[in-house]
């Protein structure tokens, strides 16, 4: 007789199975931040998407060791990162972009980073990171992009020209994009501003248009650069 053919059955992860695997990675980590991660994501673990919140923990863990200061490790134990940290978790589950999901990641290192930002401006990020979305975001980041000699050089030029040069795939939706940036307090760009003809240098100097509430969310996400 000739051997079976038969393709194995994939079962899929029971939510028991995935819980598991969360509870090993907190636990793998270091204590400091293993410990109070574990304990935030505990009490709610039930009411998650555990996949999501399982990928959002290790992405932290696997790059918070490099900001292990005393500060750092005092902060991760307070009732302001507990906070933080689980409205972000909930945010992740809720979250079907995987590409956002990355920044929620970018979020919460870069508040135990800087311990000393008061609790109602890393609120205010947080909120402010669940509204918008990618387009938002690539819109900021070429907005403030420094000029290069390239855009520079030109005789003329506008700014809608310049952002449509370094995020071709908002042509179309600057218009949207813009209004709907203005209105979250992350820019504050004048109507008639994007289509104004000007020197090169002057089109491609756009990051006085980004808010510092704009300047700060970035940060938050992105890192300084």
């Amino acid at each position: 007789m000739s051997e079976s053919n038969e393709i194995p059955e994939i079962v899929p992860a029971t939510k028991g199975e995935r819980l598991a695997e969360f509870i090993a990675i907190v636990t793998s980590a270091a204590p400091w931040i293993g410990g109070p991660v574990a304990e935030i994501i505990g009490g709610v673990a039930t009411n998650l998407k555990i996949k999501r919140v399982t990928q959002f923990v290790k992405e932290v863990l696997d790059r918070v060791e490099n900001l292990h200061t005393k500060a750092s490790e005092d902060f991760v134990k307070t009732e302001d990162f507990a906070d933080i940290f689980e409205k972000t978790a909930q945010a992740v589950a809720d979250e079907r972009d995987e590409t956002k999901r990355r920044l929620f990641s970018n979020y919460i290192l870069s508040n135990i980073a800087a311990p000393s930002i008061s609790y109602n401006h890393r609120l205010k990020c947080l909120r402010l990171l669940i509204e918008v979305d990618t387009r938002h975001i690539d819109l900021i980041k070429a907005l403030l992009q420094s000029p290069t000699a390239e855009e520079s050089d030109k005789m003329m030029s506008t700014p809608s020209t310049t952002l449509e040069e370094r995020a071709p795939h908002l042509r179309g939706d600057l218009s949207a994009l813009i209004h709907e940036t203005n209105t979250l307090g992350l820019t504050n760009i004048r109507t008639d501003y994007m289509n104004t003809m000007m020197t090169g240098g002057g089109a491609a100097n756009l990051a006085g248009n980004v808010t510092q509430l704009g300047k700060d969310l970035m940060a938050f996400i992105l890192g300084k650069e």
